[in-house]
């Protein structure tokens, strides 16, 4: 009898399983089968908290600057006044601080770089039909050097494939920039959105932070919760570090490439600046894409000062990729500069683009684990 019962359990657990592994298998089609309706979904409600991402992002990137100027304010009332600032005035002083400077310093862009930008894509729109006559003419003149390796029809299409790609880049920011001044209702509603729960994310971070802890505490184990925050904290230190190094790594390209640009009089300097300091969030391509830029522009006035730009600036991001954005990476995230250049070469070769940008972050925080699990093996004395 009580074989039989055993078999019977057996039995119902086996019914159970493949219950359970039809029901996945079902869910798992109906989502195949609606992914077109889930994708939209999830499209239309990223849409619908798109200003609260970006407000995240903008409190997350202003936060350090926030309780620099917040300690910086504390100590000056201390120093004037004999007593500190209570908390509340504090950081709103450094918040209205913040947000003066943040807005200045858009005007300052906006009045100042976005004009002669935009005065450069419309001179290179307006000089697009001559590239390939000057293409044609430069041939010439190199004559048997090119001709030995490249022949007309080649160059036409080399040419075609330039002009239409210059073409399109150009014609889609002047139509971004277009669009933005169309929709300036909608776009001064987002922005507005946006700016107001971003000065709500900084000045209640700490009870935002609160709320989130309690309810965590509600729903995870001690145990769990702990490492959750142990990794939170190990994902800003590292993440915000690189994010800085980045961005000062980016200002620093952008207004260097200008500067040699505009030194040898390039008629596209602040584009080819700004091109090189956005793209140089990718470490090595970036600037090459800048230096190949700067040269192909730079055969709208002439070759010399084609083969200049390209020698400048490749010069410069040598510099660069070596240097600079090492020296930066690595007093930001902790990483020597030599596993910089490591974690970039290993990311970006089994992930391309991607894998150069998350590599040094996961590189840092692979290091910040192992370090641990170092010293804690010692101190148990099993190393």
């Amino acid at each position: 009898m009580l074989e039989q019962l055993k078999k019977n359990k057996q039995l119902w657990l086996n019914c159970l399983s493949i219950f359970i592994v039809g029901v996945g298998l079902i869910f798992i089609y109906y989502i195949l089968k609606n992914l077109g309706l889930i994708t939209n979904q999830i499209h239309t409600f990223i849409l619908l908290i798109r200003p609260v991402i970006i407000a995240f992002g903008i409190a997350y990137v202003l936060n350090r600057p926030m309780i620099y100027i917040e300690k910086k304010l504390k100590d000056l009332s201390r120093k004037i006044f004999k007593k500190e600032l209570a908390s509340g005035a504090s950081r709103g002083f450094t918040i209205l601080l913040l947000f003066i400077l943040v807005v200045g310093s858009i005007y300052v862009l906006f009045n100042s770089i976005i004009p002669p930008i935009m005065k450069n894509l419309r001179l290179l729109l307006e000089s697009l039909p001559m590239f390939q006559e000057s293409m044609n003419y430069y041939i010439k003149e190199l004559g048997p050097y090119v001709e030995s390796f490249i022949n007309q029809q080649q160059i036409d299409q080399i040419s075609n494939f330039i002009t239409n790609l210059l073409s399109a880049i150009g014609t889609q920011i002047l139509q971004l920039g277009t669009g933005v001044i169309t929709n300036v209702t909608g776009f001064a509603i987002s922005t507005l959105t946006t700016i107001i729960l971003s000065i709500y994310f900084l000045k209640d971070k700490e009870i935002l932070i609160n709320s989130v802890d309690k309810g965590a505490q509600a729903l995870l184990s001690p145990r769990l919760l702990k490492r959750m925050k142990q990794l939170l904290h190990d994902l800003d230190v590292v993440f915000g570090g690189f994010l800085i190094a980045q961005l000062i790594a980016a200002i620093l390209a952008g207004v260097f490439s200008t500067l040699i640009l505009l030194v040898i009089r390039h008629p596209f300097a602040i584009l080819v600046g700004l091109v090189t300091g956005v793209t140089n969030v990718i470490p090595y391509i970036g600037p090459i894409l800048g230096a190949l830029l700067g040269c192909v522009l730079g055969l709208f006035s002439s070759l010399n000062l084609a083969i200049l730009s390209l020698i400048l600036l490749t010069i410069y991001q040598q510099l660069d990729a070596n240097v600079i954005q090492p020296k930066l990476l690595s007093n930001s995230v902790g990483l020597n500069p030599v596993w910089v250049l490591i974690a970039i070469l290993i990311g970006g070769h089994y992930l391309g683009m991607v894998g150069m940008i998350v590599s040094i972050p996961s590189a840092a925080l692979a290091q910040i684990y192992l370090t641990r699990r170092y010293h804690r093996l010692k101190n148990q004395q099993k190393i």
